[in-house]
């Protein structure tokens, strides 16, 4: 029987340069993390506490690691991102699930949503989401823009600026309303907002009407990502959305040392229109993802 187990303290390492070898294959890959062991060591330690603490590995018959998870959890939501499973090659089939239902296990009382994610050629987590009775989200496109491409934008739109505190009273519906069950709450976005540091947000209003908001942060890797952005529907048919969403990046590249930025869509005729813009403006695919959700 497959027991994970808490990392110890002289495996870190050892650890690292597993997850870096798997992370190099979409196929073997979770979409939490980068590629690159400093970036992706990067965004691991941004989980605080969780890293390396929440770490749970399988080992071989000579002690190497054969398999891992790690786990971000939110007690105020209720929820985890479990990251991995990553397991060696032609083990799958026996680690996968031990160590994602051990992940599970593991999380604090009342986390009791669960969630794991890869690229679509991630087949393994797909199959082991169906063993398990998981919902597969709607795929989901990445694109990547740099500051090469945002030369040639529009300007940036005059009625985008820095939120408010009033102005939570209407970003609250409206993220709620676009963006359920996602990670962060309106409160943070506005408040937790500051310009050039890891989060910024900000608002389009004309004539004390509220338009829309956008907002987004910088990655422990150094890259730009553009999390919301969400038109309320007074500003829709203005031409807010393409203001706000140039402006909006442009501001995160500035902060971003890879001066670049990262967002997702969805990869469905709805969001048709959406992905067009994105290419007119120099963004390109990097890969598409798909996240998977525990039952209940």
């Amino acid at each position: 029987m497959v027991t994970p187990r808490p990392l110890r303290e002289h495996e870190l390492d050892a650890l690292v340069d597993f997850i870096t070898q798997r992370q190099a294959e979409p196929a073997n890959a979770t979409c939490y993390i980068g590629a690159e062991r400093d970036g992706l060591l990067a965004e691991l330690e941004e989980l605080g506490d969780a890293w390396p603490a929440s770490a749970l590995i399988v080992t071989d018959a000579c002690g190497l690691i054969a398999g891992a998870t790690v786990t971000d959890s939110d007690t105020e939501l209720g929820r985890s991102w479990i990251l991995g499973p990553w397991v060696a090659p032609g083990r799958w089939d026996a680690l996968a699930r031990p160590l994602l239902e051990a992940a599970v296990g593991a999380c604090p009382p009342g986390v009791t949503r669960h969630e794991f994610s890869g690229d679509v050629a991630n087949t393994g987590m797909a199959a082991l989401a169906a063993q398990l009775g998981w919902t597969a989200s709607v795929p989901n496109h990445v694109f990547v823009v740099g500051a090469d491409a945002a030369a040639s934008w529009p300007a940036d739109d005059p009625r985008v600026r820095t939120p408010l505190p009033g102005d939570l009273a209407a970003i609250e519906p409206l993220h709620a309303a676009e963006f359920p069950d996602t990670y962060a709450t309106a409160t943070q976005l506005v408040h937790e907002s500051r310009p050039g540091g890891d989060l910024l947000t900000l608002v389009a209003a004309q004539d004390d009407r509220f338009l829309g908001y956008a907002s987004g942060r910088v990655q422990a890797d150094g890259a730009g990502y553009l999390d919301y952005l969400a038109i309320a529907p007074e500003g829709r048919g203005a031409g807010c959305g393409l203001g706000l969403l140039v402006t909006v990046c442009r501001a995160i590249m500035a902060a971003a040392p890879q001066r670049n930025v990262n967002l997702t869509v969805q990869a469905t005729p709805q969001r048709d229109a959406a992905t067009a813009l994105y290419r007119r403006l120099g963004f390109e695919l990097e890969t598409t993802i798909v996240g998977y959700s525990s039952p209940g």
